[in-house]
């Protein structure tokens, strides 16, 4: 939401929340600045109000009476307070299957030493390529009970998808049809190393709506160290029809940083330069190369660095790329405030080749995350699935107050949280929040474009 001033509140109402606050006060039972948060931006100061992720501006001299939970902020936030309250954080989701995953492939051409698959073996837990029927199955299971007012997806996982690109065709084709004979709106996303596209497959994604994730690490000296075994020249050759013409797909890069990074500007303007308009950064966090205590401050530096730079560009009244600030300005600006980091056991799900269905597509194999098959899902195990996993579940997260912003973390990553890895989430939202109010008051028309600020 945009920022707004603390309502003014009438004197019968003040004197009321006053009398109630003296009450609530006297036994220790009344709300604490745990429910808010002050700070300050390049254009005053403001509260957060956690719950619905309210920001209001608020007077500097009155940062003092919010930090130390003086009733008089809790009478000036009443109306906020009691609407955080109404929203549905605090829920465990009950809702149908919405979006899978299908892991069509057990094998990857490349050999990424931090790939979280395995080359999409996962283990040992994946030895062939999807079928037909486990494929077909899927489709027909999360068909028959989708909510038809909402879009459906289907995405392809690997491995890299595209060694099993004959399954991916039919299943597309078969997915159109169903959807269109039981009027639902079908949408399709693959995550792929961009090594193995031909025209038959660059002709699928500009004719479906697919959502086209490209792993791309940045130029070709770090995309040949990271992802060995493809030349980046050639890469770069199969991917440049699809930028050029991406007819119905969006097409976005994703960046993996590794322990040994160092900046992500130069990454991200070799990137851009070859035409993404759409560029995220995703730190290992977990296995092979991922961040130790001493790396998070050099990628928060290195994320606010990008971000600095690109937030002048956006208050130049132009575009950016940088997927990692302008998701996280667009969430703070429609009041995200989420128990949940994804839906995964809730409205996601990721089927391995076997026709099991997991909460989490990084988890194929991990019974813990084994919530049913094409045949149906165990609803107490996935219900006690997400019980477990809610943000107010979480012992080291129910006192922080980025809890319904960052909601936890991936689920595969909680137990690699560290102090300095939830430093890092809370020091880049705290750029993100500034960042917000500057733009929200200089060039508040960008919220009313897409992803990226264009004008839709």
């Amino acid at each position: 939401m945009k920022t707004q001033p603390v309502a003014p509140q009438s004197a019968a109402t003040l004197a009321a929340a006053a009398e109630r606050l003296s009450r609530l006060h006297a036994s220790r039972d009344w709300p604490t600045p745990s429910l808010w948060r002050t700070f300050q931006s390049t254009v005053g100061a403001h509260v957060l109000v956690l719950e619905g992720s309210q920001i209001f501006d608020i007077e500097p001299d009155l940062i003092p009476a919010f930090e130390q939970g003086d009733p008089t902020a809790t009478v000036l936030l009443a109306t906020a307070l009691a609407q955080g309250r109404r929203t549905q954080v605090h829920q465990t989701p009950d809702v149908p299957p919405q979006s899978l995953s299908l892991n069509v492939s057990a094998s990857c051409n490349l050999s990424c030493s931090y790939c979280y698959a395995g080359q999409g073996q996962f283990g040992g837990a994946q030895a062939a390529p999807m079928t037909w029927e486990v494929a077909r199955g899927a489709i027909d299971r999360l068909l028959a009970g989708a909510e038809p007012t909402a879009p459906v997806t289907v995405g392809f996982l690997g491995g890299e998808p595209f060694v099993n690109r004959a399954l991916i065709h039919r299943v597309v084709k078969y997915a159109a049809h169903r959807g269109r004979a039981l009027g639902l709106d079908v949408r399709y996303a693959v995550t792929t190393n961009g090594t193995l596209l031909t025209p038959a497959e660059l002709d699928l994604l500009r004719r479906y709506p697919f959502a086209v994730t490209v792993s791309l690490d940045g130029d070709r000296q770090i995309q040949e160290t990271q992802r060995p075994g493809f030349p980046f020249a050639r890469l770069v050759q199969q991917l440049q029809p699809l930028l050029a013409d991406p007819g119905l797909a969006q097409v976005s890069a994703r960046a993996t940083v590794q322990q040994s990074f160092d900046t992500l500007v130069e990454r991200y303007d070799a990137i851009h330069a070859l035409g993404f308009q759409d560029i995220g950064f995703s730190p290992v966090r977990v296995g092979q190369g991922c961040l130790g205590a001493p790396d998070w401050p050099r990628f928060l530096e290195a994320c606010v660095a990008l971000g600095r730079r690109e937030l002048d560009r956006l208050l130049a009244g132009q575009a950016t790329a940088f997927s990692n600030l302008a998701i996280a300005l667009r969430q703070i600006h429609r009041g995200h405030c989420a128990p949940y980091p994804c839906g995964a056991g809730g409205g996601y799900f990721s089927v391995a080749v076997d026709g099991a269905w997991y909460a989490c597509h990084r988890a194929i194999g991990n019974l813990d995350y084994a919530l049913g098959n094409n045949a149906g899902l165990d609803q107490s195990r996935r219900r006690a699935f997400l019980q477990a996993r809610h943000v107010d579940a979480q012992t080291d997260c129910q006192t922080c107050w980025a809890r319904y912003l960052c909601s936890g973390s991936c689920h595969q990553e909680a137990a690699a949280r560290t102090p300095a890895s939830c430093s890092f989430i809370r020091n880049w939202l705290d750029f993100c929040l500034d960042a917000y109010c500057t733009l929200s008051h200089h060039q508040p028309q960008w919220f009313s474009g897409d992803t990226h600020g264009r004008q839709s």
